[in-house]
């Protein structure tokens, strides 16, 4: 055992010290996108050496978790059990992390940052809980992180936001960032499908995983705005201090009401500056259908970036699945490759991941208009009882929709606000929720389609 740790800690060689045009990939993690990984590696080969000077990229090492001992990848490659035989190996230089979670996978990205190998991953919960840690030992070292898969999938947001969009100031950045739920909420939309039958769906299909949790509570969607609300504003936050609401609450009735409206539902995760610091949030608006949001389907993202300049630019395209992901992933594989293969020093261009100085939250700032869906047990003087609330916080009353017909007992209907700062619809909220003929708690629901709006 000795020897072993004698051997592990022999410091590397630089990876700009070496040259050569071939750069090996080790993979650690060989589900989904692992796996989607290798073989698009795998059969565009030739494609990516006309398109990097004929650099040759190569997987030589892959492990998976249970892995049978005479177990082979892509192209014959070994598979093995213990992810420190890819993360020590001579033959990697860069390591593709595509386990997820925050525990083995903060070992083995660490890890393989101290042992001179540059790193690849797609998990937004690391990055996310301690991009700045990762990247503080990566500019140690030298060494480049590429993080282009963790949020929207085949989407390059990351690259659009920290590259393309460097020169111009960001005032928000907003938009649909989990595939899953949204898939939820269009099935619900398109065939009046209650919750519960909408996400076993999303389950049949392969969108959603059999505990559902990260997606539908909005707790992917967390991490992933709070990696855009780092690179957007230059600054650190904790995902903690993030507001989140999931969708469960929404049901078949509220796309009745919307339609009614003539809106729908939409989950979005947006990060806007305001004069009072950044407003952070993830939640389901009430989206006009003449919006764009309105307009992304399926298990599709779309995230808009709102510049100063450039004003407001729009990225589509599927935010998951293996083969959207793994392109991503090798988006960052090749970039880091073509250096590696030149002797070159890759720079970390993420900003906002090298400032520990903490962004400034705020409430959103502009009054919107507000969706109240509330399920009572029906009784006479209801609306008026609620109606004082909401007077006595000075807000007014756009419109009541009521469906005739449903049960006395669990009876649904809508209250629209017209535009007031969150703080106070709040306030009315809380009051509401502790009437005794409620029989749910208020869906509050912001009636916007845009930051900014």
């Amino acid at each position: 055992m000795r020897a072993i740790e004698e051997t592990i800690s022999i410091e590397p060689i630089p990876l700009h010290q070496i040259q050569s045009k071939e750069v090996r990939v080790g993979i650690v993690g060989y589900g989904t996108v692992g796996h989607a990984t290798a073989e698009i590696l795998a059969r565009n080969a030739e494609e990516i050496r006309r398109c990097t000077d004929g650099v040759s990229i190569r997987v030589t090492r892959i492990c998976r978790k249970g892995a049978r001992s005479s177990e082979a990848g892509v192209n014959g490659v070994p598979v093995v059990s213990n992810w420190r035989q890819v993360v020590h190996a001579d033959d990697v230089d860069i390591v593709v992390e595509a386990i997820g979670g925050t525990d083995v996978a903060y070992e083995v990205v660490v890890s393989s940052i101290e042992s001179g190998k540059a790193v690849v991953t797609a998990n937004k919960a690391l990055i996310a809980k301690f991009g700045e840690e990762i990247f503080a030992l990566a500019d140690k070292k030298q060494l480049p992180i590429g993080i282009e898969a963790s949020v929207g999938g085949g989407v390059p947001i990351i690259r659009a936001i920290s590259e393309a969009l460097a020169a111009d100031r960001v005032q928000a950045v907003y938009g649909i960032v989990n595939g899953t739920a949204n898939f939820i909420l269009t099935q619900m939309e398109n065939h009046g499908m209650e919750f519960g039958e909408a996400l076993s769906q999303a389950q049949a299909a392969g969108y959603a995983e059999a505990d559902p949790s990260l997606d539908i509570d909005g707790l992917d969607a967390r991490d992933k705005i709070a990696i855009l609300t780092r690179l957007a504003f230059h600054g650190a936050l904790s995902t903690s201090d993030i507001r989140v609401t999931g969708i469960r609450q929404v049901t078949a009735t509220d796309f009745h009401y919307a339609s009614r409206l003539n809106s729908t539902v939409r989950l979005v995760a947006a990060a806007e500056q305001n004069p009072q610091g950044i407003h952070v949030s993830v939640g389901p608006w009430l989206v006009r259908r003449d919006s764009m949001l309105a307009k992304v389907d399926g298990p599709n993202n779309a995230i808009f970036v709102v510049g100063e300049k450039v004003g407001t630019q729009m990225l589509y395209g599927r935010g998951a699945g293996g083969g959207a992901t793994g392109t991503a992933v090798l988006s960052d594989v090749v970039q880091i490759a073509k250096h590696i293969a030149r002797g070159q020093i890759v720079p970390n261009m993420l900003s906002g991941f090298h400032s520990s100085a903490k962004l400034t939250l705020a409430e959103r700032a502009k009054p919107v208009q507000w969706y109240l869906r509330l399920t009572v047990a029906d009784r006479p003087g209801i609306l008026a009882r609620i109606a004082e609330v909401i007077a006595h916080e000075g807000i007014n009353i756009d419109s009541v929709i009521q469906e005739p017909y449903a049960s006395k007992e669990k009876l649904s209907f809508v209250v629209t606000l017209e535009p007031v700062g969150e703080p106070t619809v709040n306030r009315a909220v809380k009051a509401i929720n502790e009437f005794d003929f409620m029989r749910e708690p208020v869906l509050l629901l912001p009636m916007i389609s845009a930051a900014g709006e």
